[in-house]
């Protein structure tokens, strides 16, 4: 019955989790930046600039405010990775 659709949420999820990989190393980026230049891990001001740039991209604008609790849980994930690269380069 449902099984289309969930084949077609089982691809998207793929998707999904290989651009999470990407952005992460890209997060990995950002904390060697950040350890070198001495900044702070959190950056409220480019966190809300960010979930304003990614509401732009939305076709269906109905959907804001549950983008913005998908960004703002993303980038604290983000932080709490940024937080252990930068401990574990300490260690080195």
């Amino acid at each position: 019955m449902l099984e289309k659709e969930r084949t077609e949420i089982d691809r998207l999820d793929r998707e999904i989790v290989k651009l999470f990989e990407e952005r992460t190393k890209m997060v990995e980026q950002v904390a060697e930046v950040k350890l070198t230049n001495n900044k702070d891990i959190l950056d409220a001001g480019r966190e809300a600039l960010v979930i304003e740039k990614v509401q732009g991209y939305l076709e269906n604008p109905e959907l804001k405010e549950e983008l913005a609790d998908l960004y703002t849980e993303i980038m604290r994930i983000s932080r709490g990775h940024q937080q252990a690269w930068m401990a574990k380069q300490a260690e080195k």
